[in-house]
């Protein structure tokens, strides 16, 4: 029995160290394939994060520029996002479900 495994081992020795070596590429180690599919997704995510956060960047820019430029931007802002009134008027608020 020991012999007949023995035998086997070296009869197929190449490829049992081709398939070593494709598992420890693969699936062990810091820099194993996975590991590196997985970072490869982690910094797509984060780029993607990035591009999200730039456009709400230069939208609270454009903003900020209007209220220091416009003071009718700032009579706007006032009544569409803190629903301030002027004497004289009536705020309805209508929420959606």
């Amino acid at each position: 029995m020991k012999d007949n495994l023995w035998h086997i081992i070296l009869s197929y020795k190449y490829i049992l160290a081709l398939m070593i070596f494709v598992l420890a590429i693969g699936f062990i180690g810091e820099h194993s394939l996975v590991n590196r599919i997985a970072q490869k997704n982690k910094i797509m995510q984060l780029e993607h994060d990035i591009n999200v956060q730039i456009e709400q960047f230069n939208k609270d820019k454009e903003t900020l520029n209007r209220l220091k430029n416009d003071p009718e931007a700032v009579v706007q802002i006032a009544h569409e996002r803190y629903y301030m009134k002027q004497a004289g008027e009536d705020v309805f608020v209508i929420e959606d479900e």
